[in-house]
C-alpha cells in the first residue's frame, strides 16, 4: 500500500469515528481518545473494545435525557470460569454526583413515556366565509321589483391540511412508540440484575447499566470495568 493512499486510509477511519453516533436514538457520547481502541461494528455503531490478558471488554455508552445508558460485553478466553461483582461496573464524573439506578425501573420508565395512544387535536373552525350575490331587477310602471339569491361558500381547507398534519404525526408517533418499547424490552433483557455473573470459557456476557446525574451538566467522565485482576478504562468526552 502506497505512503498517500494510508494516509488518507487514516483519515477516513478517523472521520468516521468522529462522526456523530446513536443508539435507539440516543446520542451515543465520544471518546476522549478513540485511536487507543480497536473497534468492531454491530447495527452501525462502532463499539471500542480493549483487550487484557484472557479478557476482552467492549463499553459503548449513550445518553438519554435523566440518564446514561452503559452496554458493557466481557469476552473470557481463559480456560477457567469468570466471576464478576454485582456492581463491577463504575462511572465517575469528577465534580458530579452520579449514582447507579435500577435498569429494569429506568426500561419501565421508558416504557410509560409512550403508554399513551396518540390523541389528535380538533380541527380549526372554517378560515373565512364568501357571500355571493346574484338577482335580477323587473320594472312595471313606478314599481321595481328585484328577484334575486344569496349564496354562502365557506372555506374549509384548513381542516384538511389538519388531517393531513394529524396523519403524518399518527405515524410519527406511532414509529417512536415502537422504537422505545423496544429499547425497553433490550434493557430487561439484558439488565445486569438479571444476568448471570459467571462466564465459562470461551463465551461471552452482556450486560446493561444505567446511571442518573443529579445535576444534568456535561462533562468529562469515566467508565471503570473490573474483570478479575485486571481493570478496563473507557474514557468519554462531552
Amino acid at each position: 500500500m502506497s505512503l498517500h493512499r494510508a494516509a488518507l486510509l487514516l483519515v477516513l477511519v478517523n472521520v468516521n469515528l468522529l462522526i456523530a453516533e446513536s443508539r435507539f436514538s440516543r446520542p451515543v457520547v465520544k471518546l476522549a481518545n478513540p485511536k487507543a481502541y480497536t473497534y468492531f461494528k454491530l447495527d452501525d455503531n462502532q463499539f471500542p473494545v480493549v483487550e487484557k490478558g484472557p479478557w476482552v471488554v467492549t463499553c459503548i455508552t449513550y445518553r438519554g435525557t435523566k440518564r446514561y445508558y452503559v452496554e458493557v460485553g466481557v469476552v473470557n478466553k481463559a480456560e477457567m470460569p469468570l466471576v464478576l461483582h454485582r456492581q463491577f461496573v463504575r462511572f465517575d464524573k469528577p465534580g458530579y454526583t452520579v449514582f447507579l439506578a435500577n435498569t429494569v425501573e429506568s426500561a419501565a420508565d421508558v416504557w410509560a413515556s409512550v403508554a399513551e395512544p396518540f390523541i389528535s387535536t380538533p380541527p380549526p373552525p372554517p378560515s373565512r366565509s364568501t357571500t355571493t350575490y346574484s338577482g335580477t331587477a323587473n320594472t312595471l310602471g313606478s314599481t321595481t321589483i328585484v328577484n334575486g339569491t344569496a349564496t354562502t361558500t365557506v372555506d374549509n381547507s384548513a381542516a384538511g391540511w389538519h388531517q393531513l398534519g394529524q396523519a403524518i404525526a399518527a405515524r410519527s408517533y406511532a414509529s417512536t412508540q415502537n422504537r422505545e418499547q423496544a429499547f425497553a424490552k433490550y434493557l430487561v433483557g439484558f439488565a445486569h440484575e438479571n444476568q448471570d455473573l459467571t462466564i465459562q470459557p470461551g463465551k461471552a456476557g452482556m450486560f446493561m447499566f444505567t446511571f442518573e446525574q443529579i445535576k444534568p451538566k456535561k462533562a468529562p467522565f469515566v467508565v471503570s470495568v473490573a474483570v478479575g485482576s485486571e481493570v478496563f478504562e473507557f474514557q468519554y468526552r462531552e
